[in-house]
């Protein structure tokens, strides 16, 4: 491993929106490794729908014929919640000191950075790849805009350089699709072709996925509506 490119998430499920996203900065940047990351327990987020087993099997699937994108469950196996900065020192230790790495994350997880545990030291492990999401205009932090300053860098060959310590944004094609969309369209018995990996879709509906995410959410509204 000499170089590698991370993308974390909880691929709940996994979609095209994901592949073709991260296909894409794989091929910005050159030559390197992707590794797919599911969480186990996120620290942002509600317990995701599907089991890890079952979220590990589809993304195993949908990079089945993929060359250079590997499914990795570090995460998956320890315990508790899933910080990004655990992966990470695991990934350098792996890499070395010299191997440049880099962790991609969407421009909503970006703007919630200060609120991640040991945040400040993610540049210090990796290369952060923050992807543009058209039409996302909302102003980050004040903290994290001074923090970004000195580290953030227009072309992303200056990645490739160095090891770790740098910021970049990113703009590559994305397919307009949601992972929470595609449950409540699961649980609605609608379509999700074109948008799921065939042999994706395929073992949700074998194993009954997301069937009752509907019914789940509409109970949690009920909740929050008498709190």
């Amino acid at each position: 491993m000499d170089n590698a490119l991370v993308f974390g998430g909880t691929f709940d499920p996994v979609h095209r929106g994901h592949i073709e996203s991260v296909c894409g900065v794989a091929r910005l940047l050159g030559d390197m490794d992707v590794y797919l990351v599911p969480c186990q327990v996120p620290a942002h987020r509600p317990r995701p729908a599907a089991s890890p087993d079952a979220r590990l099997k589809m993304l195993e699937l949908a990079v089945r014929d993929q060359d250079r994108i590997f499914v990795d469950d570090c995460e998956l196996r320890r315990e508790g919640i899933s910080y990004t900065v655990d992966t990470l020192l695991g990934y350098r230790e792996r890499l070395g000191e010299s191997g440049s790495l880099l962790f991609l994350m969407g421009r909503d997880s970006w703007l919630t950075l200060p609120s991640w545990d040991r945040w400040e030291v993610l540049t210090d492990l990796a290369h952060l790849v923050i992807l543009e999401r058209p039409g996302a205009d909302q102003r980050a932090p004040e903290v994290l805009r001074e923090w970004c300053k000195r580290r953030q860098v227009e072309d992303p060959e200056e990645l490739m350089n160095s090891p770790s310590g740098k910021v970049c944004f990113l703009s590559v094609d994305q397919i307009d699709v949601s992972a929470s969309g595609l449950r409540h369209r699961i649980a609605e018995g609608s379509s999700i072709e074109g948008d799921v990996n065939p042999l994706v879709t395929k073992y949700i509906r074998q194993h009954n996925l997301y069937a009752g995410a509907s019914t789940k959410n509409k109970v949690a509204g009920k909740r929050m509506e008498h709190q």
